[in-house]
């Protein structure tokens, strides 16, 4: 008697996928599908793993299921906390220390020169069934497959750092734990703790949308040291109870924001594009590309799945994940006009709050479920 279950996971061990990019849509991608049986060997440009992002917010159902999915996991993805706030309730939960996933090989300090298996390049030739790329905004894969997806500057750069909380709350007082967003003409600023409480980030935006937004340039480094006196002279004026905080970041660093414009499709052939390449108004990219994860290897989970049929459902996984995507990254990017009084609201406070009460249901309240249910259903219409 042959065991169904066994033969499956044989058929899905001899399908190899590559993943490209370390960042949490690709880590939690290769774990995922490791966890399904799938040989799956995850390329990161980057010498070694180590905290980038200062945290992430996500909603607790996508938190949930993250952790189930990578609850064997070493491989952290550059972010060293998750924040969790819903309805006034705060949660943060450390990502480190987990342990390593059975079916995921890591190769580190490998940058993706040609990421499309059928046009490989030297000095580097990895041949697998299905590659995906995790590279965010930057992406190589999607340069190597000629999806198009213009990258363009916003407008806005945005001054990054990281304050000692304690030292924060002797010039401003306990509630300077609490998250804030001061809101202004072209401006905000939002903080927030990390580090269990320890550490206060700071992330403060300044736009120029005085050109149409296909006109606007940026010429150096997207990532640049910046100066206090930059930060000071960007915020004249302010309220103090922020400005008074510039002096305690340390390394302060002056970040320009781009973003790319949303895509008519995500695969061509075996090679797919998956994660977050969105601005981060809505705290929701990381969110988008976790998303994203999860139901691929939901999908990939069926038993008709294999190396032959990988290409059928990446159609399935693209057709319920673009629109969604598509729409958080415009979306984003009008909730930073929101911000800064440069949408339909203006500066009307009243406006404006009764916008930001319902703004994010959508993102919050989805139900991945219903796309899992879905996702079965498509392919039980093209016959698997």
């Amino acid at each position: 008697m042959v065991d169904a279950a066994a033969t499956t996971h044989q058929y899905k061990k001899d399908a190899t996928i590559a993943v490209v990019g370390g960042g949490i849509g690709g880590v939690l991608t290769a774990i995922g599908l490791g966890k399904q049986g799938y040989e799956v060997h995850l390329f990161e440009q980057a010498q070694k793993f180590s905290e980038i992002g200062a945290g992430i917010a996500i909603y607790i159902e996508n938190f949930d299921n993250s952790l189930e999915a990578s609850e064997d996991a070493t491989v952290t993805a550059g972010v060293k906390e998750l924040s969790l706030n819903r309805n006034g309730d705060d949660e943060r939960h450390d990502t480190q220390g987990k342990s390593r996933t059975r079916g995921v090989r890591l190769h580190i300090d490998k940058p993706a020169r040609d990421a499309h298996p059928d046009y490989p390049s030297e000095p580097t030739v990895f041949e697998c069934d299905l590659c995906i790329g995790c590279d965010g905004v930057k992406s190589a894969v999607r340069k190597a497959l000629d999806l198009g997806g213009t990258v363009r500057y916003t407008g806005s750069y945005a001054y990054r750092g990281l304050l000692p909380m304690d030292k924060a709350v002797e010039l401003c007082g306990e509630d300077i734990r609490l998250p804030k967003m001061w809101l202004g003409d072209q401006k905000h600023i939002l903080t927030f703790p990390i580090e269990g409480g320890s550490i206060l980030n700071m992330v403060a935006f300044v736009s120029d949308r005085s050109k149409p937004e296909d006109q606007r340039e940026f010429h150096g480094p997207w990532v640049a040291p910046s100066s206090l006196q930059e930060m000071q002279k960007d915020y004249q004026g302010w309220d103090h109870m922020v400005t008074e905080l510039f002096p305690l970041i340390e390394k302060p660093e002056h970040w320009a924001l781009h973003d790319l414009l949303p895509l008519d499709t995500w695969i061509k052939g075996r090679v797919a594009l998956l994660g977050d390449a969105s601005l981060p108004h809505n705290g929701a990219g990381a969110g988008q590309a976790i998303e994203d994860a999860l139901l691929l290897g939901e999908i990939f989970k069926h038993p008709g799945c294999n190396a032959d049929t990988m290409p059928e459902f990446l159609k399935v996984w693209e057709e319920i994940r673009l629109p969604r995507a598509n729409k958080q990254m415009v979306h984003s990017r009008r909730s930073g006009d929101l911000y800064e009084f440069a949408s339909e609201y203006g500066n009307d406070y009243a406006k404006m709050g009764k916008e930001m009460e319902t703004r994010w249901d959508w993102i919050w309240d989805h139900d991945h479920e219903a796309d899992i249910e879905r996702a079965y259903a498509l392919l039980k219409e093209r016959g698997f």
